[in-house]
């Protein structure tokens, strides 16, 4: 399984950022960008269930990143489209790729296995992004 432990410094590094004055809001981000991608692949996902999967931690990087470098919330309008969406199309397809995963793990079965098939799906689902 994955090390699902944060690594402020690493992620800094790879951020490109040499002073500690945003290391809470790093932090924040990347709590953020796991709570935003779990509950994307299922009410019952957590950082330590997906971190298994490689792609988790390549998702979460790039939606944190993402999210440091914008730092403005643009609301997307009529005359404001382009690269305003709040999660990115390649995040979005990780997102995918993880909860396909996910919900055909079997060591997960007991997430989804509660003998009713239509509340199942239901809790299991993925939301719409």
């Amino acid at each position: 399984m994955a090390d699902t432990t944060f690594d402020k410094q690493q992620f800094k590094d790879y951020l490109r950022i040499n002073f500690d004055e945003d290391n809470a809001v790093i932090e924040n981000l990347w709590r953020g960008a796991e709570e935003v991608i779990c509950t994307q692949v299922s009410k019952t996902a957590t950082p330590e269930k997906l971190s298994k999967y490689q792609m988790f931690t390549i998702a979460v990087r790039l939606l944190a990143t993402h999210w440091y470098e914008s730092k403005t919330a643009v609301p997307q309008t009529a005359t404001v489209k382009a690269n305003t969406t709040e999660i990115p199309y390649g995040v979005t397809r990780l997102i995918d790729i993880i909860y396909t995963r996910y919900v055909n793990d079997p060591e997960f079965n007991e997430d989804k296995n509660s003998g009713n098939e239509e509340q199942d799906g239901q809790e299991q689902g993925r939301r719409d992004i």
